[in-house]
C-alpha cells in the first residue's frame, strides 16, 4: 500500500483542494488528521510519506510539540513536514518548524511550484537537501554559560574542548570576531577543577600598545611616568583560575617574548621589577586571524605559535553554520522579549529567510544585535522584514537557500526561481522600484509582476 499523506487542518475547503491535487498528480492516498492525537495515532499505525500542516491552525503549537517534542524526540516517524499557507510561524515553535519543514506551500498554489516542492512523493529530491530531520543539538550548560549547536561540524570540536577542559593546558581559539571564542573560554573555565577561582578576560586589542605589558604583568611604583603606585597584572589577578587573552595577534615582540616565557616556565616580572613571580593561572588565548600566516610573515613569533597550536580549535563563521542561525535568533528573541517586556507572537517566513541568507560578518554578536533591533521595532507582535535593518535585508545573498538547501541540492524549479528573483530585483532597481514601469520593461502585466513579487517575498522590501 502506498504511504499516505496526512493533512492536518480544520479547513474543509483546503483539505478537499489538497486531497484532489495529491490524488490526481501523485496517486497517493490522503488522510485527514483533525487533531494532533489522531495524527500521532495514524503515524504509529504506519509510515506516512508526509504531514501537510496548515499554519492557520489555532492549536498549531500543541501539534508541533506533540509531533516533535524536545530535540531528539521526533514522533513523526520519518514523515516529511510540509507547511501550508502562512506566512507566519508561531514564535514558540518557529525553530522546530524551520528545522523540520521540508517545504512550504503558499496558497493559492501554482501547480509547477507545488510540484517541485512535493517531488519527493514520487521519489524526487528533497526540498531542503537533507535525507532526514536535523540531529538533536549538542549542548553544554555550565553555570550561567550555555552553548548549543545543530551543526554536525561543531560536534567533535565541542566534545574535544570539553575533554581537555579538565586539564591545565593552554588552549588557542581561532575564529572571526563574534564566533563564540569567549563563550567557549568561559565553558572551559567552568568545566575545569578551578572553576571557583577567578576568570579574567583581557581584550588585548582594546588596550593602548604601551600599556599592554603593564596590564598583563603589572608594574611597581615608579616603573614609568604616571605609575604613582604599584598595580598587579591580570596573571596575578587570575590566581589559580583562568586568564583569557583575546586578540593575541596585536601583542608586540616584547609582550610575545614574555608570554612565551610564562607558558614555558610560568615565570614573569612586573614592569620595573627584578623579582620573579610565578603564574598559576590556566591560559586561554584567542585570535581573529590565522597566527600561522602571521608567523610565516614574521609578524608573530613562530616559537610562540608552535607552543600555542598544540591545542588549537578553529571556530567556523556563522554563515557556515546555517542550521544554527534560526535557533540562535529565536533564543535571542526570547531573551530580548523577557528583558524589555515585549510580546512577539509570530515570525514571518521572509524574516527567517533573510537571517539565513545574510553573510553575518559580525557572526553571533551581530545576529544578537540585529534581533534586538527587530524586537524593539516590531509591531502587533509580528517580526517581519521591515523590522530588520537595511544592511541585512538589502545585502547580496551569499548562498541563496531553497528552504535551507545548499545550491547543489536545488531542483530545476529552485534554480529557475533564484534566477527569476534576481532579474526582478535588477529590473525593479533600474526602474526606481516603480511597478508599472518594471512590468512594462519585463513584458508582463502589473498583476503578473505583483504575483511574482509576492511569491519571492519582495513586497515588503521593494
Amino acid at each position: 500500500m502506498e504511504r499516505p499523506v496526512l493533512i492536518l487542518s480544520d479547513d474543509s475547503d483546503l483539505v478537499g483542494s489538497v486531497t484532489n491535487y495529491v490524488n490526481s498528480v501523485y496517486d497517493v492516498p490522503v488522510e485527514r488528521g483533525p487533531d494532533a492525537a489522531t495524527t500521532l495515532a495514524l503515524l504509529k499505525q504506519r509510515h506516512a510519506a508526509a504531514v501537510l500542516l496548515d499554519l492557520k491552525l489555532p492549536w498549531i503549537s500543541d501539534v508541533i510539540q506533540q509531533l516533535y517534542g524536545e530535540p531528539g524526540e521526533e514522533k513523526a516517524n520519518g514523515a516529511r513536514l510540509v507547511t501550508l499557507r502562512g506566512p507566519y510561524y508561531p514564535r514558540e515553535v518557529a525553530t522546530t518548524l524551520d528545522l523540520h519543514s521540508f517545504a512550504h506551500l503558499d496558497l493559492p498554489w501554482e501547480s509547477e511550484r507545488a510540484g517541485s516542492k512535493l517531488a519527493f512523493l514520487n521519489g524526487g529530491a528533497k526540498t531542503n537537501g537533507y535525507d532526514r530531520a536535523p540531529p538533536p543539538p549538542t549542548e553544554v550548560k555550565t553555570g550561567q554559560v550555555t552553548i548549543s549547536t545543530y551543526s554536525p561540524s561543531l560536534f567533535p570540536l565541542i566534545e574535544q574542548v570539553c575533554r581537555v577542559a579538565m586539564h591545565n593546558v593552554t588552549i588557542l581559539f581561532v575564529g572571526e570576531t563574534g564566533t563564540g571564542k569567549s563563550t567557549l573560554a568561559r565553558i572551559v573555565h567552568q568545566l575545569s577543577p578551578n572553576r571557583d577561582q577567578p576568570f579574567q578576560n583581557v581584550a588585548c586589542g582594546a588596550l593602548p600598545r604601551d600599556l599592554i605589558e603593564s596590564e598583563l604583568f603589572g608594574h611597581v611604583r615608579g616603573a614609568f611616568t604616571g605609575a604613582d603606585r604599584s598595580k598587579i597584572g591580570r596573571f596575578e589577578a587570575a590566581g589559580r583560575g583562568t586568564l583569557l587573552l583575546d586578540e593575541i595577534d596585536v601583542l608586540g615582540p616584547k609582550e610575545q617574548a614574555k608570554l612565551l616565557r610564562v607558558i614555558e616556565t610560568g615565570e614573569y616580572e612586573m614592569v620595573g621589577s627584578t623579582e620573579t613571580r610565578v603564574s598559576k593561572a590556566r591560559l586561554i588565548v584567542a585570535s581573529n586571524v590565522d597566527l600561522e600566516t602571521l608567523a610565516q610573515e614574521m609578524q608573530f613569533r613562530s616559537d610562540l605559535y608552535y607552543r600555542l597550536n598544540v591545542l588549537e580549535f578553529v571556530l567556523p563563521p556563522l554563515r557556515e553554520r546555517q542550521l544554527d542561525i534560526v535557533p540562535m535568533g529565536m533564543q535571542f528573541v526570547d531573551e530580548c522579549c523577557q528583558e524589555h517586556g515585549i510580546v512577539v507572537e509570530r515570525v514571518h517566513l521572509d524574516f527567517l529567510s533573510a537571517l539565513k541568507w545574510y553573510r553575518w560578518p559580525g557572526n553571533i554578536r551581530e545576529l544578537k544585535n540585529q534581533i534586538q533591533r527587530a524586537v524593539l521595532f516590531c509591531e502587533r507582535g509580528e517580526l517581519t522584514l521591515n523590522d530588520l535593518s537595511p544592511v541585512v535585508v538589502n545585502s547580496p545573498v551569499h548562498s541563496e537557500p531553497a528552504n535551507g538547501a545548499p545550491p547543489h541540492a536545488w531542483t530545476l524549479a529552485d534554480r529557475v526561481a533564484s534566477s527569476e528573483r534576481k532579474i526582478l530585483e535588477e529590473v525593479l532597481k533600474a526602474n526606481d522600484y516603480k511597478r508599472t514601469a518594471t512590468a512594462r520593461a519585463l513584458g508582463i502585466s502589473r498583476v503578473g509582476l505583483y504575483k511574482k513579487m509576492r511569491r519571492y517575498g519582495m513586497l515588503e522590501t521593494s
